[in-house]
């Protein structure tokens, strides 16, 4: 962390538009293992070109500034130097010191980040309510009514006053019956048209409010399955869902109150001028109380937004432990760990439960702070305004009207006071929605014309890749070419790179360098969401949504004929199974397949494959689940399966792979045998070791 804050301070230096929290946010867990090649990765964030090498003491002097200076496994910003001593940044205490080149002998490890500005600015987004606008803009016809209706309700309001004073300065002086009865039947059809016209507003504003909701809540859905699939794997589920969760907090914020009182407060500077014509001395009362509401969430505002924000990390960390504890609960209680987990839940909750109640004092605070300035002011120019009345300046009915106009002044500020702490929650929770709004989503395209623009070629050129955040390569200058229309079989130990090789296939990661190719075209620079449409993965463990077994085969390919389905479904091996359950196609295969077996759920899987007519077709360990009758059973279909495309089989039983075309044998990251099941038997290498194993 120390060496991140070295590294933002110095992209300031460089003119960089930087901070701490965007680059924290890229990273996501990889934060707590930040080496230097993930440190050269955020400089490149942050519009910075940066390269790691080693000098010697002497050469510090001519190093171009500002650099990094790894000191102990952390890294410090050079900011100056000459022959005796260097200026360094010192990220905890923030400040810069001067330390001898005799000192810094002693600790440097003598590993430098040097720093260049690349003329492009960081890639940090813009975010805020500026997002929320367009959805508002959308709907400015419906709006226009609803603030013309609250200009008549304001307006009702603003008359209602002056008939009261009307009635105690004319009517209880004078005596005067018959204008009694004509300002109270004024005052009546005021009474009975202030509700009908504020119904109306309200429903208009919660219809308005629906519509800005739905449209809000479909355009943070749509960009989160837009984000590549490395925007996942760097952050817990229960930290992602948290964030969905404070979208609530900001649509409640925006399309609640919010705009409500924004008509109400553009009415204040009306009613403060009526107030100014009936009485100057009381009207600046009224405005210095409003001076020192201002003052007070001033001061009081920093600090809630503080706690508050700590109050959202606690809470994002609770939720991500219970994500995390029943997506697990199967190893949990297999394991006898109940107690532990229930312990540190209980931590968990300790942590957030006292940071939500540092929060909530700060927010009573405020709240009893804003009542006591009310009551002061309230009582203040009660007692100033019965002087004037005695003292003859204004009359009994003007003070009456004052003080029923002032508070059409003063609940709009009060009802702000209570918004302000809700603003501060919404503040905090649309930045951090907005992080996840910012994310550069996937290429996409309407990619090609049609599934015979994909011929199934498939060619790496020397690619190396190591995921984000990693330093160690998965894959080390892998060479393949992959025929169109060939079956490939892919074999190696736990960590060899098998699965990372078709995750760069499909375009949701890309090499850290070398190129991969599908039909002679470099997939980075082709619309590899497209491409994906016309491919089609059996994993390991494949995941089933809820509905029926209908519905999951069809879910890629919703226009299938009941006969495609029956075609897809013998071929994967289901309907044998399917057809003997009660409801056989419509059967409810519950939350992630959970309502059928393994084997059940890779079949269906397989079936969901197949049905689209993949021009490739990728088998990550899809068979391990099976039994050896249902595997035997797939492994007979083989041919039928592979006719016509591109099959690329990955399997630790070699029983499945060994009538591929080309088997690909690798170990850690790279490809040590090719050939076929016979030839690699007789190379006598890594694959005769593994045969020799499982049919020992």
């Amino acid at each position: 962390m120390d060496s991140l804050i070295s590294l933002v301070y110095a992209a300031k230096i460089l003119e960089k538009k930087a901070n701490v929290d965007f680059v924290k946010h890229k990273l996501g867990e990889q934060i707590s293992h930040l080496d230097d090649l993930a440190l050269c990765r955020c400089a490149k964030w942050l519009g910075l070109k940066s390269k790691l090498q080693d000098v010697r003491l002497e050469q510090l002097v001519d190093l171009p500034k500002p650099a990094l200076l790894e000191i102990k496994g952390i890294y410090y910003t050079l900011v100056d130097s000459d022959n005796k001593f260097v200026q360094l940044y010192m990220p905890r205490t923030k400040e810069v010191i001067s330390v001898s080149l005799t000192e810094i002998a002693h600790s440097w490890s003598g590993k430098v980040i040097l720093l260049q500005d690349t003329g492009s600015s960081s890639e940090q987004p813009e975010h805020g309510f500026r997002w929320f606008m367009p959805s508002l803009v959308k709907h400015l016809s419906q709006a226009r009514t609803i603030i013309l209706i609250s200009v008549i309700v304001q307006v009702i309001a603003i008359v209602t006053p002056f008939v009261f004073a009307k009635i105690i300065d004319s009517v209880l002086v004078n005596r005067s019956l018959s204008s009694l009865h004509v300002l109270g039947i004024a005052l009546l059809f005021l009474a009975l048209f202030e509700p009908i016209f504020g119904y109306i507003k309200n429903v208009l504003y919660s219809h308005l409010s629906n519509k800005f909701s739905s449209e809000i809540s479909s355009r943070f859905y749509g960009h989160l399955i837009s984000l590549p699939i490395s925007f996942f794997d760097t952050r817990p589920s229960g930290e992602v869902t948290a964030r969905i969760r404070e979208l609530d907090q900001v649509r409640q914020f925006v399309s609640g109150s919010a705009l409500t009182l924004i008509l109400d407060i553009t009415f204040v500077s009306v009613f403060l001028l009526f107030l100014f014509l009936l009485t100057p001395v009381l009207t600046a009362l009224l405005l210095l109380t409003l001076v020192f509401y201002f003052i007070f969430w001033l001061i009081v505002g920093g600090n809630l937004r503080s706690k508050v924000s700590d109050e959202y990390k606690e809470s994002a960390n609770n939720t991500a432990f219970l994500t995390e504890s029943i997506s697990g609960i199967e190893t949990i209680k297999t394991s006898a760990i109940e107690d532990a987990f229930f312990k540190s839940w209980k931590k968990n909750l300790a942590s957030q439960l006292k940071a939500s109640m540092k929060a909530r004092i700060v927010s009573v605070i405020s709240e009893q702070g804003v009542t006591l300035i009310q009551k002061v002011s309230s009582a203040l120019i009660l007692w100033w305004g019965v002087n004037l009345v005695l003292s003859g300046q204004i009359t009994t009915g003007e003070l009456v009207a004052f003080n029923m106009l002032s508070s059409q002044v003063t609940q709009p500020v009060l009802r702000l006071a209570q918004i302000w702490q809700e603003f501060q929650h919404s503040l905090i929770a649309v930045n951090r929605v907005g992080e996840i709004l910012n994310e550069p989503e996937e290429k996409y395209s309407e990619g090609l014309a049609s599934s015979d623009a994909l011929q199934g070629s498939v060619e790496f050129r020397d690619v190396k890749f190591h995921y984000p955040g990693e330093s160690q390569e998965v894959l080390k200058g892998i060479n393949l070419h992959i025929s169109s229309g060939a079956f490939i079989g892919i074999t190696g130990g736990s960590g060899s790179g098998k699965s990372t090789l078709t995750k760069l296939l499909q375009g949701l990661y890309s090499p850290v360098s070398g190129q991969v190719f599908i039909d002679d075209a470099d997939i980075q620079l082709t619309d590899s969401v497209g491409i994906r449409r016309y491919m089609s993965v059996v994993l390991q463990d494949s995941c089933l949504f809820s509905g029926s077994i209908l519905d999951n085969i069809k879910i890629c390919s919703p226009e299938a004929t009941d006969e495609e389905v029956l075609n897809a479904s013998k071929l994967s091996g289901a309907h044998d199974f399917i057809i003997d359950l009660s409801e056989g196609y419509d059967t409810n295969v519950g939350e992630s397949g959970g309502l059928l077996s393994g084997g059940q759920r890779q079949r269906v899987a397989l079936a969901r494959a197949l049905i689209t007519d993949p021009k490739v077709l990728i088998l990550d360990e899809a068979t391990s689940a099976l039994d050896y009758d249902s595997e035997a059973a797939i492994i007979s279909k083989l041919p039928e399966i592979t006719k016509g495309r591109t099959v690329i089989s990955i399997a630790h039983r070699l029983n499945t792979i060994c009538h591929c075309d080309t088997i690909i044998v690798m170990d850690k990251g790279s490809i040590i045998e090719t050939g076929s099941h016979e030839n690699l038997l007789k190379q006598n290498g890594k694959y005769a070791q593994l045969h020799d194993l499982q049919h020992a």
